[in-house]
């Protein structure tokens, strides 16, 4: 790839806080479904057909990223882009030197004049070479299953590969939609021909037709590398038509034990003029840990920093099993048998999140819940049996007045007590995960808490747990998933209510089903952002869950 290719760059919470911490939306980090056999495995195939006629494995590589051809040399990079009526033309240098230890210094050398006034061209080429500096430690990008190769005749062989579904990183997967075929001519690499089978599309723009050809040369020591590269992608964005040209030529290499392999002397004169600007390209990253030891394996990971915004809409039947208010226990006054508390539970919250490893994600998150309940309580009408018997012990026939002037205190009936409660929420949580190939697994565990709203303390904490198994569709970077959230609702719900000068402690025994069926979908649009949909069903609850996130 080359930055030409085409970018845009003090009291106990109330009775429901417990159950309003358990709406927090617990979105997993998704592991990425790459390819993860061994090196010998993947390229049993291919490698043998390369080795047969002599073709480093590197060689696919150079048509993603030409840095890969040397620890420290020069290009010279020329682009022509038409949108529309409008064409856009730059030229830039690009200098790379690898220290001793493996640390890659990367500068873009150029002349104001010669980049366009429309164009934020150094942006483009830091998020470009970026890629490229990623890309090499990745494992061979090719996919040795689809090696093909066609004998013109004794001189002349062509050599077919498409590129890996599973080893591009998000940015560059576009690679997938490419065919290549290297030509070889007495047994050397003369060129490489990629174009697409069909069309793709890439940020903003949707390519139809995309053409690159690179000319091979032979330095004097006997490494191979690019004589030019040149790329033609023709398409639309935005109902207007484009059309971008580049040209990669190499300038200078500079190797330890062959000295300075000078192409272009002009050049190499131009770049080292001390009135070119410079800009410094920053490539390394501290997160995920270990991270290039994953890509040296062919893993593609995600960006490592994400923010998102979470809307949960959660419906809850919680079926009573005791009473207790202040200390006395009611249960000859109200069945719990035969009641219930139906709660509706929405909340917002905002979450950021840092992949440590590239196997483990933790975050944080704070937000807000609005929940909406009705307490039905079935009252046996023992309150109005017990007074009607002492009133009639002690004035003939007064309980049976009682209860005829106030026959919802002696008959069965039914008290509905409707709530509606704000809370704040806070919390953390972590993801482990692992992929293989188009399978991953994951399993996510939050512990949140929430605060009714006028309130200073926090109510008591609950761990949220969500397991869970799923499939990806590479070539649409889409996942499908199921599994199982569990909640760790307590069997009893213990308080105290405050309201004006009334104060009482309350224990009521619940009985909720803590796990609940989970499914959902999650959708990469793009580098930078997904889009994630939930569904959760248990027998005492039901919830929907979107989330959008970014990621840089």
């Amino acid at each position: 790839m080359s930055f030409f290719e085409i970018r845009t760059s003090a009291c106990k919470a109330h009775t429901l806080s417990v159950l309003a911490s358990a709406l927090l939306l617990t979105t997993p980090a998704f592991a990425s479904a790459a390819e993860t056999k061994t090196y010998s495995e993947v390229m049993e195939k291919g490698r043998a057909l390369f080795d047969k006629y002599g073709i480093s494995h590197d060689l696919p590589k150079l048509a993603i990223s030409s840095l890969v051809q040397g620890e420290h040399l020069v290009e010279h990079a020329h682009r022509t882009l038409q949108i529309g009526d409008e064409v856009r033309d730059s030229s830039v240098y690009l200098v790379k030197n690898t220290d001793t230890k493996g640390n890659i210094d990367l500068r873009i050398k150029y002349n104001p004049e010669e980049l366009d006034d429309n164009e934020n061209l150094l942006d483009e080429i830091e998020a470009f070479t970026r890629t490229e500096y990623r890309l090499r430690d990745y494992a061979e990008s090719f996919d040795s299953s689809s090696v093909r190769v066609k004998e013109i005749d004794d001189n002349k062989v062509i050599i077919s590969f498409d590129y890996s579904k599973y080893g591009l990183p998000q940015d560059i997967a576009y690679f997938r939609f490419l065919n290549v075929n290297i030509e070889l001519v007495n047994g050397e690499p003369k060129r490489m021909l990629i174009s697409n089978e069909k069309p793709f599309k890439h940020h903003i723009y949707k390519v139809e037709s995309y053409k690159q050809e690179i000319e091979f040369h032979t330095l004097p020591s006997g490494k191979l590398v690019i004589a030019s590269k040149t790329t033609e992608v023709v398409g639309t964005t935005k109902n207007k038509p484009v059309k971008m040209t580049s040209i990669i030529e190499p300038v200078a290499f500079y190797e330890d034990d062959n000295g300075i392999q000078v192409l272009n002397e002009a050049r190499l004169q131009e770049v080292s003029d001390p009135r070119m600007l410079e800009a410094s390209v920053k490539l390394d990253r501290v997160f995920p840990l270990m991270g290039d030891m994953v890509r040296r394996k062919g893993i593609d990971m995600p960006l490592p920093f994400g923010v998102s915004v979470a809307y949960r809409n959660q419906d809850m039947d919680i079926p009573m099993t005791d009473y207790v208010i202040g200390g006395v226990r009611l249960n000859d006054l109200f069945d719990p048998e035969d009641s219930v508390a139906t709660v509706k539970a929405e909340s917002l919250s905002i979450r950021g999140d840092v992949n440590i490893l590239p196997f483990w994600n933790v975050f944080g998150y704070v937000g807000k819940v609005n929940v909406d309940a009705n307490v039905d309580a079935s009252y046996t009408g023992a309150a109005g049996e017990y007074l009607r018997d002492k009133l009639n012990d002690r004035f003939d026939g007064a309980g049976d007045l009682l209860c005829s002037e106030v026959s919802a205190l002696c008959n069965r009936g039914r008290l509905n007590v409707p709530l509606h409660l704000e809370y704040d929420l806070r919390g953390m949580g972590t993801t482990l995960s692992v992929g293989y190939k188009e399978f991953f697994a994951s399993v996510t565990g939050t512990y949140s808490q929430t605060r009714l709203k006028g309130l200073d303390d926090w109510g008591d904490g609950i761990v949220t747990v969500q397991p869970m198994l799923g499939y990806q569709l590479v070539d649409y970077r889409a996942q499908f998933f199921v599994g199982a959230e569990y909640q760790g609702l307590n069997s009893r719900m213990q308080g105290t209510v405050k309201t004006d000068d009334i104060e009482f402690d309350y224990d009521v025994g619940v009985d909720i089903d803590q796990w609940a069926f989970l499914t959902g979908v999650n959708k990469q649009i793009g580098k930078h952002y997904n889009m994630t949909v939930l569904y959760n069903k248990g027998e005492t609850r039901s919830a929907v869950t979107l989330n959008l996130g970014y990621r840089f």
